[in-house]
């Protein structure tokens, strides 16, 4: 997937479902916040009601990372 121009980009944890199937990840939103408890998962930069919003390029960024330590496992 390509990186994304606008910088201030951002997204909540449903809308990162979304983007893991775009990778072909088939994930639920218990994974995100399995994942949300990881160190390099990206830190929430703003609050939308009772939704945390993180940036859209470090969550790319982060699922990258995630799909390089996948297949170098295998």
């Amino acid at each position: 997937m390509e990186p994304v121009k606008e910088k201030t980009a951002l997204i909540n944890r449903k809308q990162m479902i979304a983007i893991a199937r775009e990778y072909n990840i088939f994930i639920s939103i218990g994974t995100i916040h399995r994942w949300a408890n990881e160190p390099d998962f990206p830190r929430p930069v703003g609050k939308n009601g009772k939704h945390l919003l993180y940036s859209l390029n470090s969550f790319h960024n982060f699922v990258n990372y995630k799909l390089n330590k996948l297949q170098s496992d295998h």
